[in-house]
C-alpha cells in the first residue's frame, strides 16, 4: 500500500513537472497554408462580410465544431476574432501574407495563456489541439475555395494570343450609352461592307463603348477578316500583332451584369500588374438583337498585354 502511495505520488510530480517543462505559459496555436491566388484579390474578397458563408464550412457562418468565431477589426491584409470554445475566450487572427503575384500565404493564429494549476494547464493544451484541428479545417477550405478564380471575380481567365490579325470597323457617337438596336445597325452596317467587299468574316463581332466625356459615349464595331480592306469614310481597316497577348474570359448575362463582370475584369489585369497596349473588348458570341434573353447572351471578354 505504501509502494502504491509513493508510486502516484511520483506520477502526479512527475506529471506536474511535465506540465510547466513541456507546457509554455502561452500556448501558441497556428495553422498555415499556401494558395495560387493573387493577395489583393483574397483580401478584396474577404472586406465583403457576405463572402465568409461561401467557402466556410458547415451551415453557419462563424461557427464550426462548437467553436464561436466573432469578428472584430478588418486591418491591412489581416482579420482578427474572437473565438469562444467550450468556456474560453481568445483572441486569433487570419493574416494573408505575399508571395508573388499569384500566390498568397494563409496563417491562422491563436493563443492560450495556460493556469498555473496543472490539471487546467493540462486540459487547456489538450483544447489547442482541438482548435488547431479546426483552424486547419477552416484554413483549409478558405484556400481551396480562393484558388478558383471564377469564385473572386465570377469566370475563369485564360492568357491566350492573338488569332485574327486583320480587322475592319466603324464608329459612332452617342449621348447615351447605346442600346442593343443601336449596336445591332453600326453590326449590320459593317457586316454589309464586309459583303460589298467579297471578303469573309473570321470571327464574332467585336465591341468597345467608353466614355468620352460627359454624356458622350463613342462605340466601336470591328470583325475579322480574311484580307485588309479598303478605308472609307465609315470603315476603317486595322491590323493587331498576331501572337500577341490577351486576356480572355467567358461571361453569360445581360448589359448590367456584363458591366459588373468586365470590372472584375479590369481588376484582375490591375491584380497581377499587367500593362494594356490596346483597348479592351467585348467579342459578341450570341446576337443579341435576336436573343430577347439577356441571360442566355454569351460573351468573351479580351484585354490585349505585354
Amino acid at each position: 500500500m505504501k509502494r502504491l502511495f509513493i508510486v502516484l505520488v511520483v506520477v502526479a510530480i512527475v506529471a506536474l513537472a511535465i506540465s510547466y517543462i513541456f507546457i509554455p505559459q502561452k500556448i501558441k496555436i497556428t495553422a498555415v497554408a499556401e494558395g495560387s491566388v493573387n493577395i489583393n484579390a483574397a483580401t478584396r474578397y474577404l472586406l465583403k462580410d457576405e463572402n465568409w458563408k461561401k467557402w466556410w464550412p458547415g451551415p453557419n457562418v462563424f461557427y464550426y465544431k462548437n467553436a464561436d468565431f466573432r469578428p472584430d477589426k478588418k486591418l491591412l491584409n489581416s482579420f482578427e476574432m474572437f473565438l469562444f470554445y467550450k468556456g474560453d475566450t481568445v483572441k486569433n487572427i487570419l493574416r494573408l501574407i505575399p508571395f508573388g503575384l499569384d500566390s498568397t500565404g494563409f496563417a491562422w493564429s491563436s493563443e492560450i495563456e495556460s493556469s498555473n494549476n496543472p490539471i487546467k494547464r493540462w486540459a487547456q493544451y489538450l483544447k489547442a489541439h482541438q482548435i488547431k484541428s479546426i483552424l486547419n479545417v477552416l484554413i483549409g477550405s478558405l484556400k481551396n475555395h480562393l484558388e478558383k478564380e471564377e469564385n473572386i471575380y465570377g469566370f475563369t481567365v485564360k492568357r491566350v494570343k492573338v488569332v485574327d490579325s486583320v480587322l475592319v470597323s466603324t464608329k459612332s457617337s452617342f449621348d447615351h450609352y447605346p442600346d442593343i438596336k443601336e449596336i445591332d445597325i453600326m453590326v449590320q452596317k459593317l457586316k454589309n461592307y464586309i459583303k460589298t467587299e467579297k471578303a469573309i468574316e473570321k470571327n464574332y463581332p467585336m465591341l468597345n463603348v467608353y466614355k468620352s466625356g460627359p454624356g458622350n459615349y463613342e462605340a466601336m464595331i470591328a470583325i475579322a477578316t480574311d484580307r485588309t480592306l479598303p478605308a472609307t469614310t465609315d470603315f476603317t481597316p486595322k491590323h493587331v500583332l498576331k501572337g500577341g497577348k490577351l486576356l480572355e474570359a467567358e461571361f453569360k448575362g445581360g448589359p448590367y451584369a456584363l458591366e459588373k463582370a468586365f470590372q472584375e475584369f479590369e481588376k484582375y489585369r490591375m491584380d497581377f500588374q499587367l500593362l494594356s497596349p490596346a483597348i479592351p473588348y467585348q467579342l459578341m458570341i450570341t446576337d443579341r438583337a435576336k436573343e430577347a434573353d439577356t441571360t442566355k447572351w454569351l460573351t468573351k471578354f479580351y484585354y490585349p498585354v505585354f
